[in-house]
């Protein structure tokens, strides 16, 4: 799991045999919301890198680093507020995940 992205535990959706279709786009969208949500502690509809870290740790995912947590802010924050708000989590469904994130599980 030393890849999966900050993000990526918002966006894990279940998909449909098209993952394509409407429905499952729709699907991906309802649970990234659910998550944004579970992650967003104080509510204001943007998630902070405390507020990630956070959500990562009561999550019990291992092997992401602060590193990996400024990238993924800085990937997905399009306007630049140091935050991930709800429009650019969502967005982030159809961003490819950047380069440096691909690969196998090495260490």
């Amino acid at each position: 799991m030393k890849y999966l992205l900050t993000l990526l535990p918002l966006m894990a959706a279940c998909a449909g045999p098209d993952p394509n279709s409407e429905v499952a786009q729709n699907r991906k969208v309802m649970a990234l919301q659910e998550k944004f949500d579970r992650f967003d502690y104080n509510a204001d509809g943007k998630l902070t890198k405390e507020e990630i870290s956070q959500g990562i740790r009561e999550s019990g995912i291992g092997g992401i680093d602060e590193a990996e947590i400024d990238a993924a802010i800085k990937a997905y924050d399009v306007n630049g507020d140091g935050a991930i708000s709800r429009w650019e989590s969502q967005r982030a469904i159809d961003t490819p995940l950047p380069e440096h994130f691909r690969g196998s599980d090495e260490g």
